[in-house]
């Protein structure tokens, strides 16, 4: 039973660890195309924006990128840190998770 017990929190806490890691990843992207877009030629975004159809997946993210607002990003970073803590903490509580010894 207590073996179940913590192999489910080992899984738990990768789970929560993992999805964090990979929002921080997201929002590392975001900030990178926010960059890319803000280093662009006002013409060109002025172009890119009004032909936003015929545009290829990667420039439309881009264009998208910066319509994001910065209270999101700021709320998303952290959520991203609140799941690896949560993560790591259900991690270590499986080392504590130990059937009673019998004397």
């Amino acid at each position: 039973m207590f073996a179940i017990a913590r192999v489910w929190a080992v899984f738990l806490g990768g789970v929560l660890s993992g999805a964090g890691i990979l929002l921080h990843a997201q929002i590392a992207c975001l900030h990178l195309l926010r960059e890319e877009v803000n280093g662009t030629f006002v013409l060109w975004r002025w172009i890119g924006g009004l032909t936003f159809v015929f545009q290829d997946d990667l420039t439309q993210a881009a264009l998208w990128a910066e319509e994001v607002p910065d209270a999101v990003l700021r709320e998303s970073d952290h959520a991203a840190w609140a799941l690896i803590a949560l993560g790591a903490l259900c991690v270590v509580m499986s080392f504590f998770v130990r059937p009673k010894r019998r004397r």
